[in-house]
């Protein structure tokens, strides 16, 4: 579920005439760096951001502490990444995880499946089916993907904010990304994220709209950062990124 509108021509591989893939351009608008929502402050950044975008939109009524948070932050399994330009809070994504080992206390709640449950358990259950040796699903779901309004048209931003979404498949040994998505942002998600629609439309908690549920397995992983390269976190996975759950700012880009 996100607040999306990009036509991402310059941030994705073409082919030229059959002349082999163009590189990924980036534009340069100012420093971006990151950080894990785990303290107040940067929590707060978050809530703020996510309102802003939400209500500029038309999908929230304004709340008197301009925040917009709901019950999920607070779970063991939720994890919100904000993006700063230049110090200042531009974006926002947060991910939640299920994790169908009866061990991970908390982990077993996400906002999908109670919108979705019997299509998620479904997923679940595919995962698990004929795994040899036997482990318990995990899955990852997108959503609350915001910008702030000042920088609705920043197209980079949103690819930023995937970035981190294949950075977290990784961290997370995620069997399957899931997102609750807006019709008019599944040709996007179908595209570039390689997401299929799965159920839908159902409204999604909290926001006035209704979603589509969409989902891709882990063997799609490989043909998503080829085709974009910025989502390529591969390299950095043991580095610069796992400093997020240590409450380090980490650039967005890399050396």
């Amino acid at each position: 579920m996100s607040a999306l509108q990009v036509s991402p021509v310059s941030l994705v591989r073409h082919d030229r005439g059959g002349r082999g893939p163009a590189p990924a351009a980036l534009p340069s608008h100012g420093r971006l760096t990151a950080r894990l929502a785990l303290d107040r402050k940067t929590r707060a950044h978050a809530f703020a951001v996510r309102h802003d975008s939400y209500l500029s939109g038309g999908y929230i009524d304004r709340r008197p502490d301009g925040l917009f948070a709901d019950e999920f932050d607070d779970m063991p399994n939720s994890q919100t990444v904000v993006v700063y330009r230049d110090g200042r809070p531009v974006a926002s994504i947060r991910f939640c995880i299920i994790d169908t080992d009866p061990a991970k206390t908390g982990w077993q709640d996400i906002p999908a499946s109670r919108i979705f449950p019997d299509e998620v358990k479904g997923l679940l259950d595919q995962a698990t089916a004929g795994r040899v040796p036997p482990r318990p699903a995990r899955a990852l779901e997108i959503n609350r993907l915001v910008r702030h309004p000042d920088f609705a048209d920043d197209k980079e931003l949103v690819f930023v904010l995937f970035r981190f979404a294949t950075y977290m498949v990784l961290h997370h040994e995620a069997d399957i990304t899931l997102s609750c998505v807006r019709r008019n942002h599944m040709p996007f998600y179908r595209r570039i994220i390689k997401l299929s629609n799965v159920a839908g439309p159902r409204r999604y908690a909290g926001v006035k709209f209704e979603t589509h549920l969409m989902a891709c397995d882990r063997s799609k992983y490989e043909s998503v950062v080829r085709d974009v390269p910025i989502f390529n976190c591969a390299k950095i996975t043991a580095g610069g990124y796992d400093a997020l759950f240590e409450g380090e700012t980490v650039s967005v880009f890399q050396d």
